[in-house]
């Protein structure tokens, strides 16, 4: 390269300079332009106001508790008193593939929120290519073939749709909501599953009790069957003696069909309670043994506000949230979409001169776009975002009002199931003193068979009752705690 040519190359390379100083600038302009991507979508305040008022529904306190001293709450589980069920929690957790499901379900609502933020930021590719021509002969100069090579390295290209209106930032923001919305539904599954476990293992401790009285029913039965088969063997009042060894047959037959009842409800809620834990359901599991106590009271005073921490009402005001910025997105789809392009590389007609400066070649440039007709597209799909929305909300109202509807229910069997157990208490005590009276008046012959029969038959549905109404009061307090959203 002469002299010259070395004179003429720095104007270019000024001109170069300064246009590359301008290709910056514009990006910085736009830059500073998708700032108005960060601000909030259309329809906020709205947003807003029908969350208060879904909100204002509640009343300051829970009306179905009656005033009792609180006590500090230790964790919900902590309240059952049992390290065994705290056991079957914790394993039940862990291992539900129901509940490995409903996290794969979170994982990808985050990698779709990673997709819709991509429009965000420009995109850059790197491409090369080689090509090797030859034109025919009769073209230009009769006889000669003329072959070409060109090589090109685009070592980078950028393409950037400019974020001007927000459109793509409320598409994020309504991916992100739907992630969040995940999120609680993976929270709501857990204490679902939390709390579905503890019912289902005190169930499982209450067929246990039940069978282990139906059973010993039996063996009482068993026995005075015998006492009176002898009395008739012996021709004592053999009328009456048979009367009686009939009745107390059938009583027995009674008392071994309840066994085998009870025995099916063992098996089955075993089984029920195995797959909770992510096992087989082989009927091998043991449960509790027993049914746990309660170590203490609801609290009283509670605030209803705390129900609005449930994780389902939270996934709930999420979804409506996405919604929102989904209808927002949809209204800025009608507005001029603003592109920017660009790009640098080499280009040369041989390849060991790619690598030249003189080989360089770069570009950079703009488009606006607006969509003038396309048959009310746009259009519908505001509408049908708006309506998206609307559904959701009243969606989320309803949901509120289940869960208002779940406490109050719940708060007020604890106040019934507590009145029942100390009725049932008072009765099973009062049935047994029953048998023993009426056993001691049969054994003088004060008394028939059938007044024995009754009285037994009475303790053992009392003491039965009582268990049930137990057991109850325990799946009544897990219930509390699943509507609740936790501990108080």
């Amino acid at each position: 390269m002469t002299a010259t040519d070395r004179r003429m190359t720095q104007p270019q390379k000024t001109f170069l300079s300064r246009r590359t100083r301008h290709g910056l600038g514009l990006i910085c302009v736009c830059l500073g332009a998708s700032g108005c991507a960060f601000f909030p979508p259309l329809g906020t305040r709205r947003l807003t106001n029908d969350i208060a008022g879904v909100h204002a529904k509640a009343p300051s306190k829970w009306t179905a508790l009656p005033r009792i001293e609180p006590d500090d709450a230790t964790g919900w589980l902590d309240e059952f008193g049992s390290a065994k069920l705290q056991t079957l929690v914790r394993q039940a957790v862990e291992n539900n593939p129901g509940l490995k499901a409903t996290g794969a379900r979170v994982e990808q609502a985050r990698a779709q929120m990673m997709q819709a933020g991509a429009g965000l930021f420009p995109a850059f590719t790197a491409s090369g290519a080689g090509s090797r021509s030859q034109s025919p002969g009769d073209q230009r100069f009769s006889g000669i073939n003329a072959i070409a090579n060109r090589f090109t390295g685009n070592w980078l290209s950028m393409s950037w749709e400019i974020d001007f209106w927000g459109r793509v930032a409320d598409s994020r923001r309504a991916a992100k909501a739907g992630s969040e919305a995940a999120e609680e539904d993976w929270h709501a599954a857990r204490l679902s599953l939390a709390a579905n476990t503890v019912q289902t293992a005190v169930t499982l401790a209450e067929a246990e009790t039940l069978l282990a009285l139906a059973q010993n029913n039996v063996a009482t039965r068993k026995t005075q069957l015998g006492i009176l088969e002898r009395q008739l063997d012996r021709g004592i009042d053999p009328d009456r003696a048979a009367l009686d060894v009939s009745l107390s047959r059938a009583d027995l037959a009674r008392a071994e069909a309840t066994v085998q009842q009870r025995s099916a409800t063992v098996d089955s809620t075993r089984r029920i309670l195995e797959t909770l834990l992510g096992n087989y359901p082989a009927s091998l599991e043991k449960g509790l043994g027993a049914l746990p106590s309660l170590q203490r009271r609801i609290p009283a005073g509670l605030p209803s506000e705390m129900l609005l921490r449930r994780p389902d009402l939270r996934a709930a005001e999420r979804r409506l949230a996405s919604a929102l910025a989904s209808e927002s997105a949809a209204k800025k789809a009608m507005l001029p979409s603003i592109r920017l392009t660009g790009g640098a590389g080499r280009t040369s007609q041989e390849i060991e001169t790619l690598i030249r400066p003189e080989t360089a070649i770069w570009n950079i440039g703009t488009q606006v776009g607006q969509t003038l007709f396309q048959g009310g597209l746009l259009k519908a799909g505001v509408d049908l975002q708006r309506g998206r929305y609307r559904e959701i909300l009243q969606t989320y109202a309803s949901s509120v009002l289940t869960a208002f509807r779940e406490v109050e229910t719940a708060l007020a069997a604890e106040q019934f199931l507590l009145q029942q157990e100390a009725a049932l208490e008072r009765a099973a005590d009062e049935a047994e003193r029953a048998e023993k009276l009426a056993l001691g008046q049969y054994e003088k012959g004060l008394s028939e068979v059938l007044t024995l029969l009754d009285a037994r038959q009475r303790a053992f549905d009392a003491r039965s009752s009582l268990t049930s109404v137990k057991a109850q009061r325990l799946r009544n307090r897990a219930a509390l705690h699943l509507a609740l959203g936790g501990e108080f």
